[in-house]
Parts: C-alpha cells; sequence; structure tokens
C-alpha cells in the first residue's frame, strides 16, 4: 500500500473530522458495524476469497464528545494557520519568517494575536518597528486558530479526497500540498 491508501480520514457522527486512522483501524470499525464508508479511495486489498475496497473516509456511527483543547502556539502553528503566505505582501513562500506585529522590544507579545508569518523580505522591510512606522500593513488579522492540521500522512491525492470535510474557513491549507509532495 502507498500513502494515498494506507490513512483514512474518520468523522464523528456529525461530519466533523476526528483524526486519521489506518486502514487497519478503518477497516475494523467497519467490520464491527461502529463506522460505515463515506467514500472510497481507487484501492483495494487483495485477499485470497475477496478484494475488498479500501475507505477514504469513514464516519463513526456515535457522537464522540471531545473535550476543545486549544492549539498550541508555535512556529509552525502560524505558518499554517497563514498557509505559509506573507501576512504583508501575500507571497508564499517555502522559507517563511515570523514576525511579531508590535515588536517584542515595545512590549509585543509573543502569541496567536502579534505574530504573523512573513517572507524574509517583508521581514527585513519592517525590521523592529510598528506597522505605522514601516508604512506596512496586513492582510489579515492574526486570530488564535479554531483546529490545525499537522499530519504528514496527508498527501495530494487525499487533500483532493478530504478537503470537502473540513470547514471553508479551516479549509486544508494549500501549502500542505507542497509540503506533502515533498515528503511523497
Amino acid at each position: 500500500m502507498d500513502g494515498d491508501s494506507s490513512s483514512v480520514l474518520l468523522l464523528n457522527s456529525t461530519f466533523e473530522p476526528l483524526t486519521i486512522v489506518n486502514v487497519r483501524r478503518a477497516l475494523k470499525l467497519l467490520f464491527t458495524k461502529k463506522a460505515h464508508a463515506v467514500e472510497d479511495s481507487p484501492y483495494y486489498l487483495s485477499t485470497v476469497r475477496a478484494k475488498i475496497r479500501i475507505p477514504s473516509v469513514i464516519q463513526i456511527i456515535y457522537y464522540i464528545k471531545r473535550p476543545y483543547s486549544r492549539p498550541k502556539f508555535s512556529k509552525k502553528s502560524v505558518f499554517l494557520r497563514d498557509n505559509y503566505q506573507c501576512q504583508y505582501c501575500g507571497k508564499h513562500t517555502t522559507k517563511p519568517t515570523l514576525d511579531h506585529v508590535i515588536p517584542r522590544s515595545k512590549n509585543g507579545a509573543n502569541d496567536w494575536y502579534n505574530v504573523v508569518t512573513a517572507c524574509p523580505e517583508c521581514n527585513n522591510k519592517k525590521g523592529n518597528r510598528t506597522l505605522k512606522e514601516s508604512g506596512m500593513t496586513l492582510i489579515k488579522q492574526p486570530t488564535e486558530p479554531k483546529y490545525l492540521i499537522y499530519s504528514t500522512v496527508i498527501t495530494q491525492a487525499n487533500i483532493k479526497r478530504w478537503e470537502k470535510y473540513f470547514y471553508h474557513k479551516e479549509k486544508i491549507p494549500k501549502a500542505l500540498t507542497a509540503l506533502s509532495s515533498a515528503t511523497t
């Protein structure tokens, strides 16, 4: 099995993404009637007696209540939130940097609301100045995301199949396509 067929998106009974499981776990949930297939992948698992279609997305039958856990603030989290896009010029970058909107030297916080992704050029241009001092503007105000997708098992093929299961404002970032193709 390749990377596209070895991971399955598991949805809650409300169609909310829960996690990514391996094919073995997905098939066990299906055969024990704890889940049903929502979407099949183009792959099969061949046994001596049968060919079993491998699911791409399954939905658990019962509702699983998950406590809300806030995404951890980190460099990678900020890049994912901003879709690896400079928040000053809009350019997607493979070498992003973090920029404090209000510089740390001017008591700017190191949190979701003050840190953005910046390309090296814009970060150098802004320097240790505020937006007003530098004459620069943000594309969008930084906020704390509801959730983030970190998995390296998300491949280009799975992104296409799974994107519709994520809320519009929280879609899988396009930058993950580039990251996943580099790892596969």
